[in-house]
């Protein structure tokens, strides 16, 4: 620096003093410059809006089976029954006390046809009501396994709005009514029956079109007058058939699923897939068809068999009269042992069926090949 010093003087000698206070003089404004300009940088460093993190909305679970929910005397003693009997099968607890149920007729020995509801109903009945699934099990009391496969998809359900399993707002446009036990007289027998405490299969007493033509007829002739598929003596002359119509006319479903054992396959009944003639078929029939063949494809290909309706049964009323795509899922076997497999093969289908909405417009969708079969 001495040196530098030495030769500024030199040159200021020569040039004049100004020069050495004008070169100190910018030296020093350039280094204010360059401070200031540290200055700014910071400051508007400082300054820079800074991005708020996102906020993740946390879902706030609810306590799950922590009270039981106030049932009337009938519903209480039978929740009763159900857990004894869910001890019997070795099924664990069908926690019926915590659930929310909906009464108002009984069987002929006096149980309570119960069901439940998630979603709003109020909703359902405005001029633009809610996608609406209803699911019946039980219709057959020595088809076990159904029960306790709707018992599973209750406990689901629970567990999805009470926020311990994703998929609360998905739910939020959807009503889902559960009727988990149709024919409770013949499951709480000792050995259970397919037909009622009267003796009467209730999946063929149905108030059908061909009801008095044919139900009795081919009842006597195509099968005998086998005890186990008596229609009975007039169509819609039972309790538990009288319950089911009672919940399609209430809840005007969208579609329903009804779970049967041991054929399976999961069957179709409905418009037909072919045909496009009904009001609004353009939608339901591509909707129903896509639905199946989803259903099927999450249950690792489960096979679509075109089983045939019969006078008095669900399918015919339901699907075949009244245009309402219905969805029989048969389980494999009525095995008390395998309820967790069936529940592990089937909940992803019978979630994304819930889910699918039958109002929507879709391609249609091409069906794997069909096999019939005969009407055993």
């Amino acid at each position: 620096m001495t040196r530098v010093y030495i030769s500024l003087i030199l040159l200021s000698l020569l040039y004049g003093c100004s020069s050495i206070t004008d070169f100190m003089t910018l030296d020093k404004d350039d280094s204010n410059t360059s401070a200031q300009s540290k200055k700014i940088s910071t400051t508007e460093a400082k300054e820079a809006p800074v991005a708020e993190p996102v906020k993740v909305q946390k879902v706030v679970k609810k306590p799950l089976w922590d009270k039981k929910l106030p049932q009337n005397q009938v519903v209480s003693n039978y929740c009763k029954k159900i857990e004894k009997k869910f001890r019997h099968w070795g099924w664990g607890y069908s926690r019926c006390m915590n659930i929310k149920w909906n009464n108002v007729r009984k069987s002929h020995l006096g149980d309570p046809l119960i069901w439940t509801v998630y979603g709003s109903e109020e909703l359902q009945k405005s001029s633009n009501p809610k996608d609406m699934t209803l699911i019946l099990c039980g219709v057959h009391g020595d088809e076990i396994t159904p029960i306790k496969f709707c018992f599973d998809i209750i406990h689901h359900l629970e567990k999805v709005v009470n926020g311990h399993l994703p998929g609360h707002e998905e739910l939020e446009d959807k009503l889902v009514v559960v009727a988990p036990i149709v024919t409770p007289d013949s499951f709480f027998k000792r050995r259970p029956t397919r037909t009622n405490a009267r003796g009467v299969d209730v999946n063929r007493n149905f108030p059908t079109k061909d009801w008095n033509r044919d139900a009795l007829r081919l009842w006597k002739t195509r099968y005998r007058s086998d005890k186990r598929r008596y229609p009975g003596e007039r169509p819609l002359s039972e309790q538990e058939t009288i319950f089911q119509v009672n919940l399609i006319k209430r809840y005007n479903p969208s579609k329903i699923i009804t779970v049967h054992a041991p054929l399976s396959i999961l069957d179709y009944d409905g418009p037909e897939f072919h045909s496009h003639n009904h009001d609004g078929a353009q939608i339901v029939v591509p909707n129903a068809q896509e639905l199946l063949i989803q259903m099927s494809k999450m249950a690792n290909g489960y096979k679509i068999k075109n089983y045939p309706f019969f006078p008095g049964s669900l399918g015919n009323y339901a699907g075949n009269e009244r245009n309402i795509p219905t969805y029989t899922l048969e389980l494999p076997t009525s095995d008390n042992r395998k309820h967790k497999k069936y529940w592990a093969t089937f909940k992803d289908a019978i979630h994304s069926a819930i889910l699918h909405d039958m109002k929507k417009e879709v391609e249609v969708a091409t069906l794997p090949d069909e096999d019939d079969v005969s009407t055993n």
